[in-house]
């Protein structure tokens, strides 16, 4: 008997009408997930990119107005005596150098004519070198704070930063300018840049549009390169001419990028937080070859099922796709598909989970990313800035008290220097968590910046805030950390006081710090 495909059988009709419905619904499907999670994705990477581009930013831009305003103290400390007295001069800007230590490369004076007079540490090589063709040499001799164009050094050969500050005499007149030089590979600035990672083939761009002029990247090999000719790349050209925020654009290089871009004020710089859209838009790929192995087993499964159980077997899926249509469309929350079967539909729903449980993970990491210091665990500047801004209004509202203590652990720089960063490392995430012991379910305890920390006292004035500081500095005291041993603290308390700001408040609690510093260190001040 030969077995004859009859087109007019019902059976064959309801096959072909069966197989018609699940490819088009499958097809329609892939479009519809990669329409709505392409538009999604880049709306979460855009933010994330975003996020990452404003807190490096942000960081690069504290450590241009750290170096600016202590050039500018030291200038202002300078004593014009030691002009032309080497040996004490060095010794001068030695001791300024050891006590805060942000320009890594050295300090150096600089007379009219643009040859060194004094630098620390001292190199012989500059010996004899003029700098009177520097940018900011000429900027600075005119009376002006000036910071240069990153270059690299003539004697180091490595990609420096220099600032210059002038140095006036009785008259305000101009009579020696003093330079600081950083590196821009150093540890203490701008770091972040390196350290940072975007992706798997994505990176940071720090860029000087006034210079045309790459300063540095996560690929070093860009540092110092020149930016693409006008027209070339046009998200750059939007950038240069002021454009801030997130967009996709193909490269100089030919690559389609996501690209965030930030400003950093101080300078005129922006910094770009980059990534392939390939990498980008990957789920969406893998995704899409799910669904399409998915079909290759459920076509032939339903049409062997189709005439007992097409109705019942479309069920599930009809149900699937009217959830996820749902929550694309806003109407529920985002939440897993139901699973009714464990079949060929509930594989596929389960893959969708998954890749929107990925999606709910992302988003919910990166809001803990902006508020969270990623070393210590504890909440950092932005959360710090926001909750002080919330009591400063409460304060002014309700009259509520509430106190800061700012906490520098003593002589770190050392430990680094001595034990190696991993150690400084560990000994910071072991100071976070002692000062969190310490404090109060209410109180607020992040991570200021460097081996600083805070603590905001809610409903506490200064004696209360006092107690807790020396509870917390002699648990630091007594603590037997690995490695290094004993670790001590130094800690500077204040409180709100009526037309306070962020600013007023922080530099009270900064100068109580810094007295406690100046008085021997391991002590609790108020001011």
């Amino acid at each position: 008997m030969k077995f004859r495909i009859k087109l007019n059988s019902i059976t064959i009709r309801l096959i072909l009408l069966s197989l018609s419905i699940i490819l088009l619904s499958s097809f329609t499907q892939i479009f519809l997930l990669s329409s709505y999670l392409r538009r999604d994705i880049t709306k979460l990477t855009s933010a994330q990119l975003l996020t990452i581009a404003n807190y490096v930013a942000n960081n690069i831009d504290r450590d241009i107005l750290e170096r600016r305003e202590l050039l500018k103290n030291i200038a202002k400390q300078f004593p014009q005596s030691l002009l032309h007295n080497e040996k004490e001069l060095r010794q001068w800007l030695g001791e300024r150098h050891e006590i805060n230590p942000l320009f890594s490369k050295g300090l150096a004076v600089i007379d009219l004519s643009g040859v060194i007079l004094a630098d620390y540490p001292q190199l012989p090589s500059h010996i004899g070198i003029s700098f009177k063709d520097r940018d900011y040499f000429q900027k600075a001799i005119k009376g002006e704070y000036a910071m240069g164009r990153p270059v690299l050094g003539r004697v180091s050969k490595m990609p420096v930063l220099p600032m210059a500050a002038p140095l006036f005499d009785s008259n305000e007149k101009v009579y020696a300018i003093i330079v600081g030089i950083s590196s821009l590979r150093s540890s203490n600035f701008m770091k972040d840049l390196y350290i940072t990672r975007v992706g798997n083939k994505g990176g940071l761009v720090l860029v000087s549009p006034h210079d045309k002029l790459v300063i540095s990247a996560s690929d070093l090999d860009m540092t110092l390169q020149p930016t693409p000719d006008k027209g070339i790349h046009q998200q750059h050209d939007r950038a240069v001419e002021g454009f801030r925020g997130v967009g996709i654009d193909v490269n100089a290089g030919g690559v389609e990028e996501l690209a965030a871009i930030a400003s950093i004020p101080s300078t005129g710089w922006f910094l770009v937080a980059r990534m392939p859209t390939e990498e980008v838009f990957a789920p969406i790929r893998y995704l899409r070859l799910f669904i399409i192995k998915s079909m290759a087993i459920l076509i032939p499964l339903f049409c062997l099922l189709m005439v007992i159980g097409l109705r019942y077997q479309l069920i599930p899926l009809r149900k699937a796709a009217k959830h996820a249509e749902k929550m694309s469309q806003g109407k529920i929350p985002f939440e897993p598909l139901p699973l009714i079967r464990n079949d060929e539909v509930g594989h596929l729903t389960a893959a969708f989970n998954g890749v929107l449980s990925k999606l709910l993970d992302s988003r919910a990491e990166i809001s803990k990313l902006a508020i969270t210091d990623k070393l210590t665990g504890l909440f950092n500047r932005v959360k710090i800035d926001e909750v002080l801004t919330k009591e400063i209004l409460k304060s002014q509202k309700y009259k509520n008290k509430f106190s800061i203590i700012l906490a520098d652990i003593d002589n770190f720089k050392c430990i680094n220097d001595t034990y190696g960063h991993l150690t400084g490392d560990k000994i910071l995430v072991d100071v976070a968590k002692i000062i969190a012991s310490r404090t109060r379910k209410t109180d607020l305890v992040g991570r200021w910046g460097g081996e600083e920390f805070i603590v905001i006292c809610l409903e506490t004035d200064i004696d209360d805030a006092a107690y807790i500081a020396k509870d917390i500095r002699i648990k630091i005291e007594s603590y037997i950390f690995d490695t290094v041993g004993s670790v001590t603290l130094s800690l500077g308390i204040t409180t709100y006081k009526i037309m306070d700001n962020i600013d007023t408040l922080i530099s009270r609690a900064d100068s109580a710090l810094y007295a406690a510093k100046r008085s021997g260190k391991n002590k609790v001040m108020v001011c």
